[in-house]
């Protein structure tokens, strides 16, 4: 069973989550009800929409997200347009890659260590289990 939240309405839409037996769900729905989009809890959009939800001051700036992605799902843009949008997404990405800060060799071996490490010790419990079972039809 679901339980979904009345939601907030922002501009035109309404934000409301779902919360599911197995995943919670964020969806943006058009007030007229013919449009909508959806974003499971795993999905990144998902945590950055619920930010964005929560702080009043970010509220235009969703707004203005969401106008975007309901004017270009429901239009068909020439291909100028597309290369220009294109284009512009890339110079974004290129934007936020520099931002990031790269992992450090050093940091990436501290890394894949405890991968391993914890790996190790989900194997020792898997064989602890089977090792118990085996016991528990000798007794």
């Amino acid at each position: 069973m679901s339980k979904k939240t009345n939601g907030i309405q922002v501009g035109n839409f309404i934000v409301t989550r779902d919360n599911g037996s197995e995943h919670d769900w964020i969806s943006i729905k058009a007030v007229s009800g013919f449009w909508s989009m959806r974003f499971r809890d795993d999905n990144g959009m998902f945590s950055r929409i619920r930010e964005l939800t929560n702080n009043k001051e970010l509220r235009e700036y969703l707004e203005t997200w969401i106008k975007v992605c309901f004017l270009i799902s429901n239009a068909t843009p020439d291909v100028k347009f597309m290369e220009e949008f294109f284009k512009s997404y890339s110079d974004l990405t290129e934007r936020l890659r520099g931002l990031q800060q790269p992992v450090s060799p050093e940091d990436d071996a501290k890394i894949l260590e405890e991968e391993r490490n914890m790996n190790s010790i989900k194997e020792g419990i898997k064989e602890g289990i089977k090792e118990e079972h085996k016991n528990e039809g000798t007794d």
